[in-house]
């Protein structure tokens, strides 16, 4: 991700001017940016700090470690412009240096103020702002959740702290772009760091508090845009079998002659194929390099420096799990900047295409073999626990897991066969191969799921192409 620099010691704030908050529920309201920010202010003699957060893309609605929030109900991607954020809340001593008084409960000037309400915190903002020439604000809980997530802001256990947004239930939109959620109600957003809560803007109580926040210019890298949002990755188009090393970790990549093949479900998949895997049609694929495991523990260890919840890190050659298709996106892109390389998911007809033994047109239920028991782990065979990658016999290109592990996310978006038309509901994505999960029938090279693409579980990974 880009990063932007801290400037210091002291530097001169340029407003950029209004800009509106990009949120399907958001309001008209504009809100003042800063192109540049000072790491500490001084109000009297009370010193507080501001850590600049750089534009990012994360899954919002989840902790530090990945599980899903408390009093969320879905997982969310979102992509936020720059801004700064306090340290730590606001102190007792900066209140009363702005306010002139203390509502604490408990009185000391290192404690945060609290037994403020909505309003009273937003007063105490403008009154900062103007003595100060910055536009603070409150952060938005987009905002709060990355940055305590992510160590810009340190959370103080016992806690709970207003945000800017009024609460209304997590979005079902798979992808906002600056979520603020300003809507005609008595309620807000007051966030710890495990919980999600709904508060009356009126309320005061002990250990109620907030801290500060600055919208700046920064926005997101054209390539996060490209990949997450146009979701038009660029192609390399290489074709040739390679191993990569990227911080100590190696993995390999296998060449797949581009050529003509039949996608869906022919007479080798019997009864067994459902109403979205007909009919078949005649594809044409350029050549281009797929992974020949499944992404690794011990891979995205190496790129992203952290692991998904419920992977673990001694477990290096297991598929990495619990992976959305936002998630994987991140990835790419972190591996792309690392490498250098032009890194994507395949696309469906690549993927089937390669289960297929490319060229060779192997005609099998399964990557490699009509016997599942040779190629891949499935329910009956694994009593649901995933393996180290190339535990079975490979496919005809010497892929490995094709059928069966972990299932394996697409780049593309769902559509039936032979139409052009999207589906006007919320977009699904495609995923391949089964799972140690699944039924033997879900694990046939034609068989096609497909999820929203922020939906993380413990069998969703993916594999990479070039």
């Amino acid at each position: 991700m880009q990063r932007f620099k801290f400037l210091w010691p002291v530097l001169a704030i340029f407003f950029s001017g209004a800009v509106t908050v990009g949120c399907g529920n958001a309001s008209d309201e504009t809100i003042q940016t800063a192109d540049e920010i000072q790491q500490y202010y001084e109000v009297g003699e009370v010193r507080f700090k501001m850590n600049e957060v750089p534009a990012a893309t994360f899954g919002m609605g989840t902790l530090a470690d990945g599980r899903l929030l408390v009093g969320s109900d879905n997982i969310h991607q979102v992509l936020i412009d720059s801004y700064a954020i306090s340290e730590y809340p606001v102190t007792q001593a900066l209140w009363k240096a702005v306010m002139g008084s203390n509502p604490s409960a408990v009185e000391g000037d290192k404690y945060p103020v609290d037994k403020v309400d909505l309003k009273a915190c937003q007063k105490f903002v403008q009154k900062l702002s103007k003595l100060t020439g910055v536009p603070f604000c409150l952060p938005t809980e987009a905002q709060w959740e990355y940055a305590v997530n992510n160590g810009y802001a340190k959370f103080l256990k016992k806690s709970k702290e207003w945000t800017a947004d009024s609460y209304a239930a997590a979005p079902v939109t798979p992808l906002l772009v600056n979520p603020r959620v300003q809507e005609k109600n008595s309620k807000n957003v007051v966030r710890t760091d495990v919980e999600r809560m709904e508060v009356a803007e009126y309320t005061k109580a002990g250990a109620l508090t907030f801290r500060l926040a600055v919208n700046m210019t920064g926005k997101c890298p054209d390539v996060v845009v490209k990949m997450i949002v146009d979701e038009k990755p660029e192609r390399e188009h290489s074709c040739k079998n390679e191993t990569i090393e990227v911080n100590g970790c190696k993995f390999d990549m296998v060449a797949v002659k581009g050529g003509s093949f039949f996608m869906g479900a022919g007479a080798e998949q019997g009864n067994y194929a459902d109403r979205d895997e007909k009919p078949v049609l005649l594809e044409e694929v350029e050549d281009y390099e797929i992974g020949k495991y499944e992404v690794t523990v011990g891979l995205w260890q190496a790129v992203m420096g952290s692991l998904p919840y419920g992977n673990d890190e001694k477990e290096r050659n297991l598929p990495v799990v619990n992976v959305s298709w936002y998630r994987a996106q991140e990835f790419i892109i972190r591996l792309n900047e690392l490498t250098g390389r032009k890194f994507r998911l395949p696309t469906e007809a690549e993927w089937e295409y390669a289960a297929k033994g490319g060229r060779q047109v192997a005609k099998y239920r399964f990557a490699g073999d009509n016997n599942l028991k040779m190629v891949g782990v499935y329910a009956k065979n694994s009593k649901s626990i995933i393996q180290p990658v190339g535990s079975f016999k490979a496919n005809e290109l010497h892929l490995y897991d094709m059928s069966g592990n972990v299932w394996e996310w697409c780049q593309d978006r769902f559509c039936e066969y032979g139409s052009l038309a999207m589906p006007t509901e919320i977009p699904l994505y495609i995923m391949r191969g089964g799972s140690a999960s699944s039924p033997w029938e879900a694990c046939r090279v034609t068989n096609r799921s497909k999820i929203p693409a922020s939906n993380v579980k413990s069998t969703f990974g993916f594999r990479l192409a070039l």
